[in-house]
């Protein structure tokens, strides 16, 4: 098999990349403390800095890549995001009907790279500059598809070593989205021609293919597309080839649905049942708060593990949030939830912005008609930026992973979100709404009597009362995010300086309790490999 990615003259310096992986590489267990920017590689930055015309509604590239990114990544580690997932990598057919391939799923030869993102040194250049500034390369994978323009071409010369027709699943699209097997054997769109992920030939590509793809790049992470399309035994082994942590799109808003593929997939997964629960109960004031207070104890409940969900309120596949409320102060008080969840967020670029994008592919806009300059010009720039801080600084304390989330109803509208040394205020009343004053108590702040807190989002200082609890005012709708001011001047703050001594005791035990974290993988022995030594189409 012929494996392009290693142009002799490019072969020494992918190796010293290899190499430096063991040091950047995530586990899936090292996620849980990143906070992860999406972005469309075409959609990002342009590599000469311009700002050409862009219309989503085309469905055509727009002249974003790679090294656009490059050149931006200020931007997103100013934010505070450690991580970067950017689209999938591989080349593609030039499109489908209606369609090019701009996005990167129609992948056409997997052993080679869409040259409209870049060349190979561009992608290796983008890669070192994350590492550089200490941050990480989350890469978008797909195993279950090719892009074809007819189902009756394929296979062909341009799907590299998936020349047979043996290597695809014959053509049918599911009648039924709940048979599992409809669901796993069928094309999810006449446009994507569906891998026979059951052919020994084709597995052993696809693993051979992954653990290249990370070994020679020093991607960090992986993002898998549609996993929910392939048999669930296929991923573990995907995955030790990938070498590296990942997350996995299962688009399905039924815990026990995801539940199963946490438990025989992928350990990590985008959290789509959240997801539909908060959109719901931050869409208007006319929703009730339960919707999200509810669901929060059935996900513990439910799910093996919920510090490995990824949780988010915008990405590529969904229309906008902000696009689908009348009032900006909703989409503050859902963006929140994400940052002071069980799991680790994922923001997509243009939050910071305010973008309205409905449906695909009108919420894949040009980030560059909105511009990186100024900060100032993106409403919620600093708005992620202190939740970033905040929860950064949480996490360096004993509480925070062992501790669930527990959220409580104080009204109709307003939830209080407890996880020390975070506690959160949120509430879908809207800007309208008359002032309101909640009082938590120490059962729910974790706090110390008498101590300075912070809202992390105003700057507003307080202070808890003689017995730890906190009275809060919530004005115009406005989200609340609480941190002890210690914590949140210095990460390194003991506990002792603002958790109750009682609390302290609880999270200790929490502590030993808690799960075993994953072993890094072997990253190294990957790299050597690599030399021989060693639910619908919507879902794109």
């Amino acid at each position: 098999m012929r494996l392009p990615f290693l142009a002799p003259r490019l072969a020494a310096l992918a190796l010293a990349l290899a190499l430096c992986a063991p040091a950047a590489a995530l586990s899936t267990a090292d996620l849980r403390r990143r906070a992860i920017y999406q972005l469309l590689t075409d959609r990002f930055a342009t590599p000469a800095g311009d700002a050409p015309g862009c219309e989503p509604a085309r469905r055509r590239y727009c002249g974003g890549g790679w090294k656009g990114v490059e050149r931006e990544l200020g931007w997103i580690q100013g934010m505070g995001f450690d991580t970067v997932w950017i689209s999938p990598v591989v080349n593609n057919v030039p499109g489908v009907a209606g369609s090019e391939s701009y996005h990167g799923y129609y992948t056409s030869n997997m052993f080679e790279l869409n040259a409209r993102f870049g060349t190979r040194q561009d992608l290796l250049d983008l890669s070192a500059a994350l590492h550089a500034r200490g941050m990480y390369l989350m890469v978008d994978v797909v195993a279950n598809h090719v892009g074809a323009d007819d189902p009756a071409a394929v296979p062909g010369d341009a799907y590299g070593p998936f020349t047979q027709q043996t290597d695809f699943h014959p053509f049918c699209l599911p009648t039924d989205w709940d048979n599992q097997t409809q669901v796993e054997k069928c094309w999810i769109h006449d446009t994507l021609a569906d891998l026979d992920t059951e052919s020994p030939r084709v597995v052993s590509t696809l693993y051979t293919w992954v653990r290249h793809l990370v070994a020679t790049f020093g991607i960090d992470a992986v993002r898998v597309d549609t996993v929910k399309h392939v048999r669930a035994d296929f991923w573990p082994g995907f995955m030790r080839a990938a070498g590296v942590g990942g997350v996995g799109e299962v688009l399905h808003g039924d815990p026990n649905y995801l539940r199963r593929y946490q438990e025989t997939a992928m350990d990590s997964l985008l959290d789509y049942a959240t997801f539909f629960h908060l959109r719901r109960a931050f869409a208007s004031p006319a929703a009730h708060i339960d919707e999200l207070v509810d669901f929060v104890p059935r996900m513990q409940r439910t799910m093996r593990d919920t510090s490995l969900l990824a949780a988010f309120l915008d990405n590529h596949d969904n229309p906008r949030f902000a696009g689908t409320v009348t009032d900006p102060v909703l989409v503050k008080n859902a963006a929140v939830y994400p940052f002071v969840s069980d799991g680790y967020p994922i923001v997509y670029s243009g939050q910071e912005h305010g973008m309205v994008g409905g449906e695909d592919p009108h919420n894949r806009e040009a980030m560059w008609t909105f511009g990186f300059s100024d900060p100032s010009v993106a409403p919620l720039y600093p708005f992620f930026t202190a939740l970033n801080r905040a929860r950064r600084h949480a996490l360096a304390h004993l509480p925070y992973l062992s501790t669930p989330l527990a959220a409580s109803r104080l009204d109709n509208h307003t939830t209080a979100l407890s996880k020390p040394p975070l506690v959160s205020v949120l509430t879908n009343a809207g800007s309208a709404a008359p002032a309101a004053v909640h009082y938590l108590p120490v059962s729910q702040t974790a706090y110390r009597p008498r101590m300075a807190v912070i809202d992390v989002l105003s700057g507003e200082l307080t202070a808890t009362d003689p017995q730890g609890g906190l009275s809060v005012v919530v004005v115009a709708g406005q989200p609340r995010v609480y941190i002890p001011l210690a914590v949140w001047d210095d990460a390194a703050a003991p506990a002792a300086a603002w958790m109750r001594e009682t609390e302290r005791d609880k999270a200790k035990a929490r502590e030993k309790e808690a799960p075993a974290r994953h072993a890094r993988a072997a990253s190294l022995q990957a790299a050597l490999s690599w030399f021989g030594m060693g639910s619908s189409a919507k879902e794109l």
